[in-house]
């Protein structure tokens, strides 16, 4: 076996991080279930697994991305908009591998991802939860990401397009969508 290197070691603690938190997630899912059902309220432990499974159905679709942190991202932002009684769904498209992000500079295009995803998620949850589902959609390619959004959940799009500005990335307005796409170094 080779020698362990500063990047395995930290992926090997993110994988074990994210594996307790998976565990302690579940073991609280079991038990709101069995609560349900040891009250007989049968209706609400069915309603209650239909949400898990649903979850468990985005996740999965964020775990499609190739880049490990960009799911990363995409997966705490989920979380957090779960929290706030926010409704996302991702729809992700890929076409990159792993390796391709080997001599990427990604962490800096997180940066700016993670900025333009709280900018439209602030406009979305501002929006009073509108609509009974946001769907986000996700594009990875071994030269950029890309994310696009409804024009429809949006208010100020021109304020949006403001803040979202940068050296980095192309704002796009295209058929009823807000296309905001990061090339990668």
């Amino acid at each position: 076996m080779g020698k362990i290197n500063d990047l395995d070691l930290k992926y090997w603690n993110l994988i074990d991080d994210l594996l307790k938190h998976q565990r302690h997630d579940y073991l609280n899912e079991i038990q709101i279930i069995f609560g349900y059902i040891k009250l007989n309220k049968i209706d609400e432990a069915v309603e209650y697994i239909n949400k898990i499974r649903n979850e468990a159905s985005i996740n999965s679709k964020l775990s499609n991305l190739s880049c490990v942190d960009l799911y990363l991202m995409f997966e705490k932002k989920l979380k957090q908009c779960r929290k706030e009684g926010v409704n996302i769904d991702f729809n992700v498209y890929t076409n990159a591998k792993r390796e391709d992000f080997k001599n990427k500079e990604v962490s800096k295009m997180l940066t700016y991802m993670e900025k333009a995803l709280n900018i439209i998620f602030d406009y979305i949850n501002n929006n009073n939860n509108k609509f009974e589902k946001y769907i986000i959609y996700i594009e990875e390619t071994s030269e950029c990401f890309v994310l696009k959004v409804a024009l429809e959940y949006l208010n100020d799009i021109e304020s949006i397009k403001k803040e979202l500005d940068s050296d980095l990335a192309e704002i796009i307005i295209e058929e009823d969508y807000l296309i905001y796409e990061i090339e990668l170094e």
